[in-house]
């Protein structure tokens, strides 16, 4: 390579990286040009005229007095450092997985824990399809797709 084409390979390379802070101030004056250099989140919930479609489970605890407390899928979760959605769609998604003996014993004593004094009997996952339309937020249809259903009691496995 000669000496003239390698000087002009290191001019256009120290050009590129002191455009680098220019890219990122005309990103915050203007918005940023596409692609720059944050690339587009690509969600795993769509908008598609003007309508967001979303999964959503909502959990319900029965207690053995017969109250029912709803609670944050959330709250039935180990603390983790994952996708807190995903973790919970793999362990409650499936019947047979969701009442598997080692799920039901970390269950119960994890709810028992959470609420003291009380005796979890059921745990019932709705699994629902929630679409809402972003131009009136109030304006919310919700479908339930799945229910799964967690017996806690002693014996019932």
């Amino acid at each position: 390579m000669s000496k003239g084409r390698r000087n002009a390979l290191r001019v256009a390379f120290a050009l590129a990286i002191l455009l680098l802070p220019a890219e990122m101030v005309i990103q915050k004056l203007v918005d940023q040009p596409y692609p720059g250099i944050y690339q587009p989140s690509f969600a795993g919930t769509p908008v598609v005229n003007d309508i967001l479609t979303a999964k959503v489970p909502l959990v319900h605890v029965t207690f053995a007095d017969a109250s029912v407390v709803d609670v944050p899928f959330e709250a039935v979760l180990p603390d983790s450092k994952l996708l807190d959605l995903s973790v919970f769609n793999s362990a409650f998604q499936s019947q047979i997985r969701a009442n598997s003996p080692e799920t039901v014993a970390w269950l119960k004593n994890d709810l028992e824990q959470k609420f003291p004094g009380r005796t979890p009997t059921t745990m019932v996952v709705e699994f629902q399809t929630l679409k809402i339309d972003i131009t009136d937020p109030s304006s919310r249809t919700a479908t339930t797709t799945k229910t799964v259903t967690v017996d806690l009691q002693e014996g019932a496995r």
